[in-house]
């Protein structure tokens, strides 16, 4: 069966998805999975604790002319992977917790898909660094009717259903 049949691929109009985030061995298959969904989100991660797009590295050298993933992969190499957290992130008392959510960004962006972690291990991951500070207990996610956004929420749930019908 041809990838582009299935349910599971993403190739849409002739486009791979957004350059950058999609995993390189969709490239070769054409065939979405989840871990190539795990690139992706790593690479969305690596976008938050670098500041960096994933197409384009300002802060790289002038010569560089990789992606973001192949910059925080020299990095790493180089022993230097500290040098990609974005300073305006430093100095706030989570230091360690930047570096911990950088490394599980890098695991998600590892080149062979068996090496990276499900999706639910990422999870995981980021929860234990998240449960220092208390942000993942139920009690303390907001939801809409706590904000009182109930009612924004109604109205976008019922736009889209008008959306959708037409």
């Amino acid at each position: 069966m041809n990838p582009i049949d299935t349910h599971l691929s993403t190739f849409v109009n002739g486009e791979f998805g957004d350059l950058g985030y999609v995993a390189p061995e969709y490239a070769r298959t054409l065939v979405a999975t989840p871990k190539g969904d795990v690139y992706s989100f790593g690479v969305v991660l690596l976008e938050l604790v670098t500041g960096e797009k994933p197409t384009h590295v300002s802060k790289a050298p002038e010569s560089f002319k990789g992606s973001l993933v192949e910059w925080i992969t020299q990095l790493s190499n180089d022993g230097k992977l500290h040098d990609a957290i974005d300073t305006s992130l430093l100095g706030k008392g989570v230091d360690n917790e930047l570096f911990q959510f950088l490394k599980v960004a890098c695991n998600c962006v590892l080149p062979p898909p068996k090496e990276r972690p499900t999706m639910f291990e990422v999870y995981q991951l980021l929860r234990a660094i998240g449960e220092r500070y208390k942000f993942t207990t139920e009690e303390e996610i907001l939801m809409p009717s706590d904000t009182g956004d109930a009612d924004y929420l109604e109205e976008l749930i019922v736009a889209r259903e008008v959306i959708e019908g037409q």
